[in-house]
């Protein structure tokens, strides 16, 4: 039997969404309801379509990504299969970062924290701007983890500023990421 996650896109090639070219996948669901949250769409947990997490991973082998980031909704609330996606894809060889609205600490004990090489932590305030790149508001930190603990926070030195891409897949659906202004 296959674990599915619920998802709301896959970007198949981002230099946005983390270091490096990676595969992104935004979770579908969150009931955190920040106020203005940039992706409302992916906050329904009845949205998006169910993908075996297997099927998700075999996105890996068509590209040589540096990683995966995930993002949402909010991936920890679908802990368990964040879980084996991440790990699924250490064991391809890539790295993993996720963006999350909780604070580390408020997720450190998660099964799925153990496998995040970097992490995106804390809810989204836009009054707060942002000075890194990774970050869409200035409370949000950007950790590098082992093993589920912190071993750097690498927020000041990831660069600063705020980059997008639009992306025009081969079937027209154009989507937008990243956190810049265009």
């Amino acid at each position: 039997e296959y674990v599915r996650m619920r998802i709301h896109s896959i970007v198949e090639g981002t230099k946005v969404n983390g270091p490096g070219y990676r595969l992104g996948i935004w979770g579908q669901g969150c009931r955190r309801n920040c106020p203005g949250c940039f992706n409302r769409a992916a906050c329904s947990v009845t949205g998006g379509r169910e993908y075996p997490v297997q099927e998700i991973l075999k996105f890996l082998h068509k590209q040589p990504y540096d990683g995966i980031s995930v993002s949402g909704g909010e991936p920890f609330e679908q802990e368990q299969e964040l879980a084996l996606l991440l790990k699924g894809a250490k064991e391809s060889g890539v790295n993993t970062l996720v963006f999350t609205g909780y604070t580390y600490e408020e997720i450190a004990g998660s099964s799925a924290v153990q496998y995040c090489d970097f992490l995106i932590d804390g809810p989204y305030i836009r009054e707060i701007e942002s000075t890194c790149l990774y970050t869409g508001s200035g409370n949000q930190r950007f950790l590098r983890l082992n093993k589920g603990m912190i071993t750097e926070d690498l927020t000041d030195r990831a660069g600063n500023g705020a980059e997008s891409e639009i992306i025009i897949s081969s079937d027209g659906v154009i989507t937008v990421t990243g956190f810049g202004t265009l």
